[in-house]
């Protein structure tokens, strides 16, 4: 914004020394013209600021994505940039903040969650950026698979979008974030980004790719369901039988991040889908015969279960060449 505002004086320069008119407030043909050309070197000139910021912000991230006491440090001075300074708000009131923050700011998970999410935002300014997703692509994988390799529960910080993070805010970045449709904004979103950019990308360049990517896709997210699992198990040792009847149904009652990697419901929904989703791939991109073969299996396994209309009205729609390849909702999550 600041450029645009020094670049403006010129253009008043500009209406002042050669609008002059016959009658008030009419341009000519000729200075609507000129008043174009130099709007559109504004344009361009604002372009370039604003990607010269993003190529900034994301070799910050990147660097600090990789340093734990770098990530903390661009965290505090980000917290502060948005919630005091551009409030203005006393650096007095920031440190009492910080000294409420001292015992988070040391939390293993917290911080391997803000290393990660800075990881993420870095990849976020690069596809925000290139014109063909090629170019993300391979470190966009191997980010996936090491949210499957977690050690520590992820932190909220972790499951915001990229566009509504501290970062975000503090650099200026959130709408050309927010606007990128092909690219999923939460940092832990396994399923939404093969949904928004993995496997789209595979059918249109690399359709041979397809079944291994689906292989590695339900092999994260079991990983990722059975570590939730673990946690979920290690919250109960210790407790006598009477608390962890107590424990066990605050778990089932607690939803969010938890809720959503029940394995009960992986199990039973998600996975299921998951490999109808990856046969109908497999149908449109690999081997109709073989893969027509597996769903008709799958339909007549479930044909009296809760989800048997599903399963047919979806194979019928797909071998009549009606279905897109698309995921079920339960697949999605």
């Amino acid at each position: 914004m600041r450029l645009l505002f020094s670049l403006f004086p010129s253009v008043c320069l500009f209406l002042a020394l050669n609008l002059t008119v016959s009658t008030a407030g009419d341009l000519t043909p000729q200075q609507r013209e000129s008043l174009k050309a130099q709007m559109k070197q504004i344009k361009e000139s604002l372009d370039q600021h604003i990607s010269t910021r993003n190529t900034d912000a994301r070799s910050i991230f990147s660097r600090a994505s990789s340093d734990p006491r770098a990530a903390v440090d661009l965290y505090l001075e980000c917290y502060k940039k948005v919630n005091y300074t551009m409030e203005n708000r006393s650096d007095a009131d920031f440190r009492a903040w910080k000294e409420t923050q001292e015992e988070r700011l040391r939390d293993k998970a917290f911080v391997q969650s803000l290393m990660l999410q800075l990881r993420y935002l870095a990849l976020s300014c690069h596809a925000a950026e290139v014109e063909e997703i090629d170019e993300v692509f391979g470190p966009l994988t191997q980010y996936v698979e090491s949210l499957s390799q977690l050690d520590e529960m992820p932190d909220q910080v972790l499951l915001q979008g990229v566009s509504g993070s501290i970062f975000a805010k503090a650099f200026f970045i959130e709408d050309m974030l927010s606007s990128n449709e092909g690219w999923e904004q939460s940092p832990f979103n396994i399923p939404g980004m093969y949904q928004r950019t993995i496997l789209p990308h595979l059918r249109a360049n690399q359709p041979d790719a397809l079944m291994n990517a689906w292989d590695r896709r339900i092999a994260q997210q079991k990983r990722i369901v059975m570590f939730f699992e673990e946690k979920k198990e290690e919250a109960l040792r210790g407790l006598d039988r009477d608390e962890k009847v107590k424990a066990r149904d605050r778990q089932e009652r607690r939803g969010g991040i938890v809720g959503s990697h029940d394995i009960d419901e992986f199990t039973r929904e998600t996975l299921p889908r998951l490999i109808w989703d990856k046969h109908k791939d497999m149908y449109q991109y690999i081997d109709q015969l073989e893969a027509a073969k597996a769903m008709l299996l799958i339909v007549k396994e479930n044909l009296k279960g809760e989800n048997g209309e599903f399963y047919y009205d979806d194979f019928m729609s797909t071998i009549s060449g009606e279905g897109e390849a698309t995921e079920t909702p339960e697949a999605a999550e």
